[in-house]
């Protein structure tokens, strides 16, 4: 056990002793080999780029993005045009892939046209190629990031999102623009020091070797264009052979799978099903193009024939080599797409919601459709909680049913009409279940997910968006207080169901009738989706209902306690317990009107 401990000691003094080991061998290559560390400082500005320029289109467009999906993504050639465009636009492969799982896992797209943008992505990172090849390796690109730095730290300093998001967008380009510049003066000054073109790998040993190379290196950096900028700048200083670049730039292509496998831990299953997608059409894309390699080299030289470019101009045989495979993925995944959604949805189901199973025989539950990138973006933010207190309202109203020792039949479908001559049973003592219990196993465990999420939100939100971000934040916090008012009930219900006073047994068979009313009403009101005039007269209608039934059961209590069946403390027994019933149906009531108001503000 000391050994145990001093472990765990260890363990937090290790991590700081870590980074600034990495920060004196960071220091150590600056002063000992100038041209690597020009290289290096190159990779962290272009990936620091990267950075910004995603933060910026993320706070540019403001919910934008995600309302234009509706009309974009409709069909599978809109939705790889989508992705295409947008990726095009961005230079992120990695930022449009986390953004289509999050906009599935929130049912904001469907899988199909998850899939459609995910491939259109991979078709929009050659444009990257293609800019780096025509202008990034022939311009003083540092002449022009200086002015976009400049802008750009000017209006990041705004408070309104739009400005700062368009000074991150700006820095981000001026940092990209000085980071392909160090890289090539980096690569330049190699040769000073060593010549990587001496350790060059012939045949399929080299493929591979420069695959895998390729694949480690986006894995680190995070970005496939990072990688494409480091292989271009090699390839045109001399340092690379021009086959071992073809198959790095195939690696750079695997390895963004990292990427959606990383946002795939924290997305839903719907989430995982489109990373399973992105996955093995990386991974099939790339089997192909490295095993005809030699074919798609020479067509690539066909192609550039044609095309009118030099032999010897390799940067650009290269922009046109990552163009080309990444067509022929899409030729070959494209027919299969209808095949690939059935086999995901039958791999990755999606999750049930509650049903009318004992709740207590099923494990801790959690929040279904809050993931991590859902945080980044507010109508996505919007409509995955949305979803989830859908789900709580469900296991809300289990366990209220559970708490009022309400049948199995009618948990499982609570909208069901109940006949009239239907006698409401009592259930037996190994049928009944601790309400605070499952309150502790299921709701808990729910609001804790919902409040943590809502916590760590990481987007800009408007102020319709604020309203009904507050809004769901109610609803959920009524659903809560609903359930613990059914809990406060049933302490009293599980004294008195089974009484020897037959006046104190029927008063709480009637709070349970109503409870189930109730339920039955709540369930009702949310398969029908009502227009709003409609849904108003209902409850007005049932708002009228349970007064009356008020006024009767105390009626009825007074008329008891005059006539010797109830004392007054089994009577208050029973007021409490109507007080909490009541309250029970209000705060259901309450999160099913708050629910309603986020879709009318999306709409506007």
């Amino acid at each position: 056990m000391a050994e145990v401990r001093l472990s765990t000691k260890l363990v937090p003094l290790l991590r700081p002793l870590g980074l600034l080991l990495a920060l004196a061998l960071v220091v150590l290559l600056f002063l000992r080999s100038p041209p690597l560390a020009l290289l290096v400082a190159g990779v962290a500005l272009f990936l620091l780029g990267m950075r910004y320029l995603e933060d910026g289109f993320r706070a540019f467009t403001g919910g934008a993005l995600e309302r234009w999906l509706a009309v974009s993504t409709d069909r599978l050639w809109k939705s790889l045009t989508f992705g295409t465009l947008s990726t095009a636009l961005v230079q992120s492969s990695s930022l449009v892939t986390l953004l289509s799982i999050a906009f599935l896992s929130a049912g904001l797209i469907s899988l199909t046209a998850g899939i459609g943008i995910v491939f259109g992505a991979n078709l929009g990172t050659t444009t990257g190629a293609w800019l780096i090849a025509l202008v990034g390796l022939k311009l003083d690109l540092a002449q022009v990031g200086m002015p976009l730095l400049v802008f750009g730290v000017v209006l990041e300093r705004n408070r309104q999102a739009r400005w700062r998001g368009t000074g991150q967008v700006l820095l981000g380009i001026g940092l990209l623009f000085l980071g392909i510049d160090q890289m090539k003066a980096g690569f330049a000054g190699l040769e000073q020091v060593f010549d990587l073109a001496a350790y060059q790998v012939e045949g399929w040993q080299g493929i591979l070797l420069y695959a895998l190379l390729g694949t480690l290196a986006t894995v680190l950096m995070q970005s496939s264009h990072a990688t494409l900028m480091i292989t271009l700048a090699a390839l045109a200083s001399g340092q690379l052979d021009y086959h071992n670049a073809l198959a790095m730039a195939v690696g750079a292509n695997l390895g963004t799978t990292v990427t959606a496998l990383i946002a795939a831990l924290g997305a839903n299953n719907a989430g995982r099903q489109l990373a399973a997608a992105h996955i093995l059409f990386n991974l099939l894309t790339a089997l192909v193009a490295l095993s005809v390699l030699p074919l798609l080299a020479g067509l690539v030289d066909q192609f550039a024939d044609g095309l009118g470019i030099d032999a010897t101009a390799y940067t650009l045989k290269l922009a046109l080599f990552h163009t080309l495979f990444n067509l022929l993925g899409l030729l070959l995944m494209l027919p299969l797409v209808p095949m690939l959604v059935r086999l995901l949805q039958r791999w990755l189901p999606a999750p049930a919601l509650v049903s009318g199973e004992d709740l207590a025989e099923q494990p801790r539950s959690h929040a279904l459709y809050l993931d991590e990138a859902a945080r980044r973006h507010a109508d996505t933010a919007l409509k995955v909680l949305q979803q989830e207190l859908g789900h709580l309202a469900a296991t809300s109203r289990q366990v209220i049913a559970s708490a009022l020792y309400l049948p199995a039949e009618f948990r499982q479908d609570m909208t069901r009409e109940r006949a009239l001559s239907e006698a409401l049973p009592v259930l037996p003592l190994a049928e009944r279940e601790d309400a605070d219990a499952l309150y502790h196993q299921h709701i808990k465990g729910i609001y804790a997910d919902i409040v943590d999420f809502l916590s760590h939100l990481d987007c800009e939100t408007l102020p319709e968006q604020q309203q009904a971000l507050m809004q769901l934040n109610l609803a959920a916090r009524d659903l809560v207080e609903a359930v613990k008012a059914a809990k406060h009930l049933q302490s009293n219900l599980r004294k008195h169901i089974d009484s020897a006073r037959p006046a104190l047994r029927e008063g709480y068979r009637q709070l349970r009738e109503q409870g189930r009313l109730l339920l039955s009403d709540q369930a009702r009101r949310e398969a029908d989706g009502l227009s709003a005039e409609a849904e108003q007269q209902r409850s007005a209608a049932y708002v009228d209902q349970q007064q009356l039934f008020r006024s009767q059961f105390e009626q009825r209590l007074n008329q008891q306690l005059r006539a010797g069946e109830l004392d007054g403390w089994q009577a208050t027994s029973l007021l409490n317990d109507l007080h909490y019933l009541l309250e029970s149906s209000a705060n259901l009531r309450a999160a099913h009107d708050a629910l309603s108001i986020p879709a009318d503000l999306a709409e506007a």
